[in-house]
Order: C-alpha cells, then structure tokens, then sequence
C-alpha cells in the first residue's frame, strides 16, 4: 500500500470515529424515523446493507422492527435478532410488490452508474410503500469517499484510475446533486444534511 493510500486510510479511519460524525448519524437516523412515520410494526427493508448482513445505520439503532437486509455479496453474515440477510440484487429485488412498508437505502446508489440508478429507484418504489435514500450532495466541497477536495469533479476516467491507487470506502462513485435524486424519484420530499451551513448529503423520503 504506497503512502498517499496509507495516509487516507488512517484518515477515514479517524473521521469516522469524531463525535460530530457519530452524531450526526444518530440524527440522520432520528430524521428518518420521524419522516417517514416509522411504527414499530413497520417492516424494512435496507437495501445494501453490507456483506457483513448487519445493517449499517438500522443495525446501529434498530432492534425493535422486522429488517430484511439485502446485498449483493455475503461473507458470514451476522445478524441482529431482528434482522435477516438476503443475498440478492438491489436493481432487481427478490420481493413481492409492496411487501415491505419501508425501503431504506443508505448511500448505495452513488455507487451504481445511471441506468442502474434508475433501475435500483424503480425496484425501491416497487417493493414498499415508504422509502428514505440518502445520498451525498455532489456539490460539497470534499469528496466524502476519497475526502479529496473536488474529486469528484475530475473526469471520470482519471477517477477509475485513482479509485483503484488509493482505495476509498465503496469504490467507485458518481455523486449525485438535488435534481438527480428527485428526478429518480417523483413527488418524494427532500431532507438535507448540513454541516458548517452546507449540505454534506440528502435523502429523498415518503412516509409509509
């Protein structure tokens, strides 16, 4: 591992870590339970939850409703008393329609190219009824995969170069800005996540 990927490693390893950053999941979360009128009845689905099978931000904070979590690769997955793991495709769910209440999609869909973007926004309101997708804002000045000021705007030839030299969390990514994400997905309404007055990401949500 050459020394600028050291480097950022230690760094996304340190800023993950940082209070303001722990708490700024927490209210992230708290957002989305009151947006989205989560009951503790309400079944969810977190769509790319990770192969570890324990959901992101729902296993963090979520022990009370039923959450199917869904991802596309498994390695010995662990999972809450009230999480099940799936091993399927998010741009091609292995659900009914409508059998879920809530689709909770947590910075995945900045990762898929836009066809599949397109593809996972259809499937999400296909198989619930409510749905919360956050994602980051393509205009916040630093890159929140690389933490490089302006990555994103780099052409997107260099940045497939410099994915594979300098790691990141989730490869590769193409950000997405206000007007992508609710074109994605009509008559949703859009929550912002700020930090020092600028929006860091969003969600575009509908209450189950």
């Amino acid at each position: 591992m050459g020394r600028p990927r050291v480097l950022l490693y230690r760094a996304r390893r340190w800023l993950v870590q940082r209070p303001f950053i722990v708490e700024g999941r927490q209210r992230r979360y708290a957002d989305f339970v009151v947006r989205c009128g989560l009951l503790p009845e309400y079944s969810i689905v977190d769509v790319g939850s990770g192969p570890e099978g324990v959901s992101g931000t729902l296993g963090r904070f979520n022990d009370q409703n039923r959450i199917v979590a869904l991802d596309l690769f498994a390695r010995d997955a662990q999972t809450a008393p009230n999480v099940t793991f799936v091993v399927g495709d998010a741009t091609s769910m292995p659900f009914a329609d409508r059998e879920f209440d809530i689709a909770f999609c947590n910075s995945l869909i900045e990762h898929l190219p836009p066809p599949a973007q397109r593809a996972l926004a259809d499937e999400i309101r296909r198989v619930a009824r409510g749905y919360w997708v956050q994602t980051p804002n393509r205009y916040f000045p630093i890159e929140p995969h690389q933490l490089i000021v302006g990555y994103q705007f780099l052409p997107r030839r260099i940045r497939r170069s410099l994915d594979r030299r300098l790691g990141g969390t989730g490869g590769y990514a193409e950000l997405l800005t206000r007007r992508d994400l609710l074109a994605l997905f009509p008559g949703a309404e859009l929550y912002e996540e700020r930090v020092a007055g600028l929006v860091k990401s969003f969600a575009a949500y509908r209450a189950a």
